[in-house]
């Protein structure tokens, strides 16, 4: 049996002080990667490039990954492009 102390295990949703304006995260609910623009009490506000928004609870939130992140900025370019008409 070792005596030596673990690190502790983290946790599985992001603390309340690690969601911040700006930020892309992924909803697990929705199963989508959004930027957070507002927070209410216990719901966070997000949006996606093209215009779609909605609020969820933080505890469905958790942060991007790098592949998400690039994900959601290919859809924004995407989108420009295609409101430019080409």
């Amino acid at each position: 049996m070792s005596t030596s102390p673990r690190a502790p295990l983290r946790a599985s949703r992001p603390a309340p002080g690690e969601l911040r304006l700006g930020m892309v995260v992924f909803d697990r609910q929705c199963d989508l990667a959004a930027e957070i623009v507002g927070f209410a009490g216990p719901m966070v506000r997000v949006v996606r490039p093209t215009g779609l928004h909605w609020q969820t609870h933080r505890v469905t939130l958790r942060p991007a990954t790098p592949y998400e992140e690039r994900q959601l900025t290919a859809l924004a370019a995407l989108h420009r492009t295609r409101l430019k008409g080409r």
